[in-house]
């Protein structure tokens, strides 16, 4: 949530207030020139937030759509307005964009050829870990749905608004194949609960909503486990940036794919050492273009169970005999050790460096 996701989010909602407004009553009213504008303005914002903000295109065209407003001249205005702007800023630098989206789509190209059918769904249901609980979610999201019959006639225009909202997440989500997108499907599919269990037999609401809510419970703490934000005592960051800095006290140049990131513990240590972002593991950037540049580190940091890239890996094997192996590994200081962070560093030996 620490990333570009939760403005893409915040835009995107705002934009959707905008013109949600009567738009799921009996007779919605059309929309007003200062809420089109507005609204268009949000999305477009969401969209420069992150990509992913042109999921939210699908349920705001509906809602235009219900409110006969599909053409509303100025929505289209405000979303072009901040997306000429960001065009204009980035003019100068056209030629590196090409190259960096390029690299992006590239790397999603690489993500929906290499996961199978399994893997995706897999995603779909809430990620690589634990999916269990969130199938169960999904069932008594489902046993609500069923048991609420006569609510999902009574509020056919909601309903449909969010399906079409989260079958639109889904669509896109299956194409893009990262799992912390997951995450757009949370508002949608909290609004469906809510509606599910505003009314209904008592008993049946006691029993899915006590299911729903025992699920969100389990992955609270699935979360506190690899997180523990809540309790200033998780201090596993903090203890293993100082750890990797002990060992890196006399590089240089470092290549760093590490988690808990410690880059800004690194440069204030180290003002002059140099760090390098790493290269995902599936981006497929020809090997020339950075083999020179592997020959002046002198320091790698790999976070254990990351995906490391395919000619980093092979350089690092092929030149084993220029560089010691270190492994390390820190807990947090909290009475119950749920988590440990672990890392390899690759120290290259002095005179093995090429410095170009």
């Amino acid at each position: 949530m620490a990333r570009m996701e939760t403005l893409c989010l915040f835009f995107a909602l705002t934009s959707l207030f905008c013109i949600v407004r009567t738009a799921l009553d009996e007779i919605p009213k059309p929309v007003g020139k200062i809420e089109s504008l507005f609204s268009g303005i949000f999305l477009g914002l969401s969209f420069l937030s992150h990509p992913f903000g042109s999921v939210f295109g699908i349920p705001s065209l509906y809602l235009l759509w219900k409110r006969k407003s599909l053409f509303s001249i100025l929505f289209w205005i405000g979303g072009m307005i901040p997306i000429l702007v960001w065009v204009v800023w980035l003019l100068p630098h056209w030629d590196l964009f090409l190259f960096q989206f390029g690299l992006q789509f590239g790397r999603k190209k690489e993500l929906f050829s290499v996961f199978s059918i399994l893997t995706k769904i897999k995603i779909l249901i809430g990620g690589y870990e634990n999916p269990g609980v969130r199938i169960l979610f999904y069932i008594f999201l489902l046993a609500g749905i069923g048991i609420n019959q006569r609510l999902l006639k009574e509020k056919k225009e909601q309903f449909l608004f969010l399906l079409i909202w989260i079958l639109g997440t889904v669509v896109f989500l299956f194409l893009s194949t990262e799992f912390y997108y997951v995450m757009y499907l949370t508002l949608p599919l909290s609004a469906l609960g809510g509606i599910l269990l505003e009314e209904s037999d008592r008993k049946r609401v006691i029993y899915v909503g006590s299911g729903l809510l025992f699920c969100n419970l389990i992955v609270l703490f699935l979360a506190y486990r690899k997180v523990g934000f809540i309790n200033p005592e998780f201090d596993l960051g903090k203890k293993f940036s100082e750890e990797i800095a002990s060992e890196l006290k006399y590089s240089k140049k470092v290549y760093l794919q590490a988690i808990p990131d410690p880059y800004f513990y690194l440069k204030e240590k180290y003002p002059n050492q140099k760090i390098l972002e790493f290269i995902p593991g599936e981006l497929p950037i020809p090997p020339e273009m950075f083999v020179n540049t592997l020959d002046t580190i002198d320091t790698f940091v790999f976070s254990e169970g990351t995906k490391r890239n395919e000619n980093v890996e092979n350089y690092l094997k092929e030149n084993a005999s220029s560089f010691y192996k270190r492994s390390i590994s820190v807990s947090p200081s909290t009475t119950r050790k749920l988590i440990r962070a672990q890392a390899e560093i690759y120290l290259r030996k002095k005179n093995e460096i090429l410095y170009v």
